[in-house]
């Protein structure tokens, strides 16, 4: 079974620039391009007619640029998916500008050569699309009905109770199956965090890249070393950008 990647496009103007991106996006475990376009007219088109979870935008495109699709997506209502605006050092302000116009799209500023510090750009908006993707959770007048999570494995599917789970975790850096930890044992399922999460109540916290924590479970809350201790065991370390969301749950 397939693991499913979060459904990715690119919009840049360039064409080397833009299959380089691409190249590297699809290196991202947890990433997969499914879409690329040049201009705002394909842009919008290819945002319209493609699923996506995460887009990254150039500012200059042909026939505009960033500020025109993000204002054309809004006048015709096409949800937009989180953006990553891809920027040179000259068009810095520019990116800037748009992240203060479009705060409530924009997770995240790419700078070019996109290629420098690549690991820590890419680890850093995960965590900003994770983190937006949590708040938009927790923001919800809605959550699940079910008390039990479907999970596949293969040709089997298991009907776990949600107040069985402790945690949800990916593998290494996002390799491998995702392991839903029960207190007697381990399942398996080719499907990301983000997709799982959707499924989840408001009491299942996300607290690094990796690893999703069922509240419910938390023994031990270490503040100065920024770690968690569930109380089968588990310890997980709380990412900074997840801290705050944890603590505030926390009702400290």
């Amino acid at each position: 079974m397939s693991f499913h990647k979060i459904r990715t496009l690119v919009i840049e103007d360039e064409a080397p620039i833009r299959h380089e991106l691409i190249q590297a996006i699809n290196e991202v475990p947890e990433l997969e391009v499914v879409g690329e376009a040049d201009s705002v007219e394909s842009g919008f088109d290819l945002i319209k007619n493609t699923p996506s979870d995460l887009l990254f935008l150039d500012i200059k495109l042909i026939g505009g640029n960033a500020f025109q699709l993000l204002a054309l997506l809004s006048r015709e209502e096409v949800l937009c998916p989180p953006v990553v605006i891809n920027t040179g050092y000259r068009d810095f302000e520019y990116a800037q500008k748009l992240h203060n116009d479009y705060g409530d799209k924009i997770i995240a500023i790419l700078k070019k050569p996109f290629y420098e510090d690549w690991e820590k750009h890419q680890g850093l908006i995960m965590d900003s699309l994770y983190i937006r993707q949590q708040q938009e959770r927790f923001n919800s007048d809605t959550s699940p009905a079910s008390k039990f999570l479907s999970i596949q494995n293969g040709k089997q599917s298991y009907l776990v109770a949600l107040s069985d789970i402790i945690l949800i975790k990916t593998g290494d850096k996002g390799q491998g199956k995702t392991e839903v930890i029960l207190q007697h044992s381990i399942l398996q399922c080719a499907v990301t965090l983000s997709k799982i999460m959707m499924k989840l109540p408001k009491n299942f916290v996300q607290i690094n890249r990796y690893e999703v924590i069922n509240f419910d479970w938390i023994s031990v809350v270490d503040h100065l070393n920024k770690e968690v201790v569930m109380r089968n065991g588990n310890s997980c370390i709380i990412g900074s950008g997840y801290y705050p969301e944890l603590y505030k749950r926390l009702g400290l």
